[in-house]
């Protein structure tokens, strides 16, 4: 059996993790506190600490097979280089080569340092679909997290689109594309719907909030929700009909809610001839997607 990846799905509020060997994660997932505003050593030290946590829970006797991280985003994959700025995350690591630093904290268990891999960490999640879940056997798939922002991956066969193909947008990335007054990523993401929630309902609410409300029979509560769901397909219609993909994967912590906001996109897909799944848990398929790189 080849030695087992230690793959870690990075958030800004919390890291996610196991070892995972062949799209099977080898232990349960793991959560760790991100630790996204401390100062550089002491966050390269924590995730150091993560990995061996994730290492003890693998059973390998010798060196690990690698380091693989879903990384948002912006971000230099090809060598590790960490460039967010602003963004009340990770401040501390920007221009940081993390691939060396890593190494240099992990060389006993990591042979190499081409070893520790990284990839955006929407586009882990739309290969974990591609290979091991809900897009697997697709010739076209459509992959979308809802959270912080409006993440995406343009899937061709069983790999990611590259650059350029029919109907995806550079980098596979339709958060900037223009809606509304604005664009798709201010609408469609948690601050989307907080502001939404305070426009109609006085108050900005985050969605397991307003989720509460609905489940309570809040009339205001759920309207704002149908409106949420409304935007969504309107903001995804195009690509789903420039694209054509045979399937759309949602995910993120916003989905949870699916059932008060979903009508309006199952039913555009149902008309388009997409299927439409929603995946429980967003981070498993990242790191199933993280042992593919």
């Amino acid at each position: 059996m080849a030695a087992p990846l230690l793959c870690l799905d990075v958030g800004g509020t919390e890291l996610k993790g196991a070892p995972v060997g062949n799209g099977v994660l080898l232990a349960s997932l793991q959560h760790f506190p991100a630790q996204s505003k401390e100062s550089c050593g002491p966050l390269l030290d924590h995730f150091a600490r993560v990995f061996r946590e994730l290492d003890a829970r693998s059973g390998a006797s010798g060196p690990v097979g690698g380091l693989r991280l879903a990384f948002p985003g912006p971000f230099d994959y090809e060598n590790g280089i960490c460039l967010l700025w602003g963004l009340d995350k990770y401040d501390a690591l920007y221009g940081v080569d993390l691939r060396r630093e890593l190494f240099t904290r992990l060389r006993d268990r990591v042979q190499a340092s081409e070893d520790i891999r990284f990839i955006n960490d929407v586009a882990a999640f739309a290969l974990g679909e591609i290979r091991y879940g809900n897009a697997a056997g697709s010739r076209r798939s459509l992959s979308v997290c809802i959270g912080t922002g409006c993440g995406s991956a343009f899937g061709l066969g069983d790999s990611l689109a590259p650059e350029g193909s029919p109907g995806v947008p550079p980098g596979g990335y339709l958060y900037s594309a223009p809606f509304l007054d604005s664009c798709i990523d201010d609408y469609i993401s948690k601050r989307g719907l907080m502001a939404l929630c305070a426009q109609r309902l006085g108050q900005p609410m985050e969605g397991a909030r307003l989720a509460a409300l609905c489940a309570r029979g809040d009339r205001e509560a759920l309207a704002c929700f149908e409106e949420f769901g409304i935007r969504l397909r309107d903001a995804l219609d195009p690509f789903l009909q420039e694209f054509r993909p045979q399937c759309l994967c949602l995910g993120g912590q916003i989905t949870r809610s699916f059932s008060y906001f979903g009508a309006p996109l199952s039913h555009r897909c149902s008309l388009l001839g997409v299927a439409l799944y929603v995946t429980a848990d967003t981070s498993v398929r990242a790191l199933q997607g993280l042992c593919t790189i």
